[in-house]
């Protein structure tokens, strides 16, 4: 999950009392591990070691080493390699961690009872999904499942009592009963229970995955397939009530950390939903002005949103006057590239859009090519050879109103836009743009 960046590395001293011990597979070939912190907002770096020949890891877990929940990173990228596990400051940890990535405790009770809830917890919710898969759910086989399932969890909860691992087990409580459901009785009432045992004000669950993960759980699978996307706000509406038990702080961390995802999983209604109607006024509220900015600029350049409004001069002899991007008409699509005569590829690129350009009907498309510049020297004699291009100027080059409305950080930038300015494609190679430009002919 995007957000769960690993930049802020804040030491933390280390006197050895227990140790955290990983025997890995040889064959994958993993070389360090680095042990943090999960926090609300980040992750701590606490310790790293290099792994011996024989796979064998050992990091020392001091006094200082407080009781939580933790992240073994072991391999790069950093967000897809890692594994969390809890630590309640009095036991050693010792796991094997096989060739498939799959991890078996040999010592910790606490990892032991709570990986092995999580793991039965799965097999349960895929039995009963598929129990319900068809149109017709047969009760007797239900009956069976859920009968099973409670008597699991009662077990586990007297099992779990007193030890570190309940206060986590009792926060991810599933819903529980011996009485069967249609499908749309039971999807109803595990969604009721779904957030009802999650302490979002509780420290020891804020600085763990659990809040991050049961939301995205909830917001993603308690759906209606023929509505994702209003049922999908649905859940997002309720779990910015849910979370509102804790501090603003926080709040706006959980939600942040649930957008990054939704941004990099490309669920761009659902994003800006969230930061519409919940994040953004809520940063307002707690004077976040620059998360506030980056939410807002992701909004107006999203797919679908009318893209960001600029104006140009242009001159019949003496007389100027200013037109816009809005004000344009008269053409079934327009691009919007932004070019640098200092930039190698725009200078190969540039001239290939112009030439593909001038093969349109009348009316097809309309380049409007904004050179971000230092000086208009440079620029000018150029973006005289686009005589079928719209020629913009803007100067500042990296600090340039007009790229910083696009959020542009390299060129060249491609934006395809419909007739009425809305952003239909951000191509993200000259190839892509051809692609687009050949499908509207």
């Amino acid at each position: 999950m995007k957000k769960l960046l690993f930049l802020l590395l804040l030491p933390i001293t280390l006197f050895g009392q227990h140790t955290l011990k990983g025997n890995f597979a040889v064959e994958n070939g993993y070389q360090f591990a680095i042990l943090y912190r999960i926090a609300p907002d980040n992750v701590f770096y606490v310790t790293d070691s290099n792994m011996n020949a024989e796979g064998i890891l050992e990091l020392p877990l001091s006094a200082e080493v407080t009781p939580g929940m933790y992240r073994l990173v072991y391999n790069l990228p950093q967000d897809q390699h890692f594994f969390d596990f809890l630590y309640n400051g009095k036991e050693n940890i010792e796991f094997n961690f096989s060739s498939d990535k799959v991890i078996t405790y040999v010592n910790s009770d606490e990892n032991k009872l709570w990986s092995e809830y999580r793991k039965q917890l799965n097999t349960f919710e895929n039995e009963i999904a598929g129990l319900m898969t068809g149109t017709e759910v047969n009760s007797k086989d239900m009956k069976k499942v859920l009968k099973r399932k409670k008597k699991w969890f009662e077990d586990v909860q007297e099992t779990s009592k007193g030890t570190f691992a309940e206060l986590f087990i009792n926060n991810t409580q599933p819903y529980v009963t011996e009485q069967f459901e249609n499908k749309s009785t039971y999807n109803s009432n595990a969604k009721k229970a779904y957030l009802k045992n999650l302490d979002f004000s509780n420290t020891m669950i804020q600085n763990s995955a659990i809040p991050l993960e049961q939301s995205l759980k909830y917001i993603f699978n308690f759906v209606n397939q023929e509505n994702l996307t209003v049922s999908r706000e649905e859940n997002i509406d309720d779990i910015a009530k849910s979370v509102k038990t804790a501090s603003a702080g926080y709040q706006m961390n959980l939600l942040e950390n649930v957008y990054n995802f939704l941004v990099a999983q490309e669920e761009v209604a659902e994003a800006n939903y969230l930061a519409g109607k919940h994040l953004i006024p809520l940063a307002d509220a707690n004077n976040k002005t620059e998360l506030s900015n980056r939410l807002k600029l992701y909004m107006s350049l999203s797919i679908g949103a009318k893209a960001p409004n600029f104006g140009w001069p242009e001159y019949d002899g003496d007389v100027e006057t200013i037109n816009t991007l809005h004000q344009l008409e008269g053409y079934e699509n327009y691009i919007v590239v932004f070019w640098s005569s200092l930039c190698s590829h725009c200078l190969k690129e540039i001239p290939i859009l112009h030439n593909k350009i001038k093969t349109l009907d009348e009316g097809k498309l309309k380049v409007i090519a904004v050179g971000l510049e230092d000086f208009e020297q440079e620029w000018a004699p150029k973006a005289k050879l686009f005589l079928e291009f719209i020629n913009v100027l803007g100067l500042g080059r990296w600090e340039n109103q007009i790229g910083n409305l696009y959020d542009v950080s390299g060129t060249p930038t491609y934006f395809f836009l419909d007739g009425e300015k809305k952003i239909k494609v951000k191509p993200e190679t000259l190839e892509e743009l051809f692609i687009i430009i050949d499908a509207i002919e």
